[in-house]
């Protein structure tokens, strides 16, 4: 029997449908059988459950929600599953955001065969989608408490990239859309940590990781701006599962 790589959503709506895409190019040759469970709130509700108890596995957390998660993963062991990872906002807009708890989570779910390996995204999953070609996205930053981008027109995030994408509909993502999308990101996460707006060498991708990141977000944009630069969970995702294969797609040619 194939091992089972779980993948926790913190939504139900816009996740399934980047899965339904990532299962027809990346997970579709069956050696892997690849599940997903939704957390259905925030990134903080999740860390209430873990402090609780940090030796809890996080299969049972989420089997604990309710009813209707305990029936879904109910023929599912931990021994099934040989990894697990974690796809989560910043949300910086509810009232529990804690850049401590972040970083605390970060250190908490930093390996995917144990505890769990998080990935986040700033300032949400719709960031996945924020490019169109008149739009600079090196320099594409929002208020870290982005529910609501503009109070005078009441328009929140969501909103904005909808008006903002080439992307509208996630579930018809092509190859060629992906590694695109991929290789803004590694482009955009290497001008974060390094200033350098280009495509890094694989070797060098490794500093690149999810909490250097989140330090370099804090340091230059957060705590200083109250902002985030736009940047996807999903393509370092791939990148760290897939590999170099992968990574050697990606073309400056854009």
């Amino acid at each position: 029997m194939p091992d089972i790589v779980l993948l926790v959503f913190e939504g139900a709506r816009t996740e399934p449908q980047i899965l339904k895409n990532l299962n027809e190019h990346y997970f579709k040759d069956g050696a892997n059988t690849v599940i997903h469970a939704t957390f259905d709130t925030h990134i903080y509700t999740l860390w209430d459950k873990v402090k609780e108890d940090e030796d809890q596995d996080l299969l049972e957390i989420i089997r604990g929600i309710n009813d209707k998660k305990r029936a879904e993963l109910a023929e599912i062991s931990r021994d099934d599953v040989s990894q697990i990872f974690l796809f989560f906002d910043y949300d910086g807009h509810v009232p529990e955001a804690s850049d401590e708890v972040i970083g605390k989570m970060l250190a908490h779910f930093n390996e995917e065969t144990e505890n769990g390996k998080l990935y986040i995204s700033y300032p949400m999953v719709e960031a996945l989608k924020h490019l169109k070609e008149d739009i600079d996205f090196k320099d594409t930053i929002v208020e870290a408490k982005v529910k609501i981008v503009c109070q005078e027109r009441h328009e929140n995030y969501k909103q904005l990239v909808s008006n903002s994408t080439s992307y509208q509909d996630l579930t018809v993502l092509t190859k060629d859309h992906w590694n695109h999308i991929i290789l803004k990101n590694f482009k955009k996460a290497n001008f974060i940590v390094n200033n350098l707006w280009e495509k890094p060498e694989y070797n060098e991708i490794h500093v690149l990781n999810q909490n250097d990141i989140f330090n370099h977000q804090l340091q230059k944009y957060i705590t200083i701006h109250g902002k985030v630069a736009v940047l996807s969970a999903f393509p370092f995702f791939i990148i760290e599962y897939f590999g170099e294969k992968e990574f050697n797609l990606l073309t400056n040619n854009e």
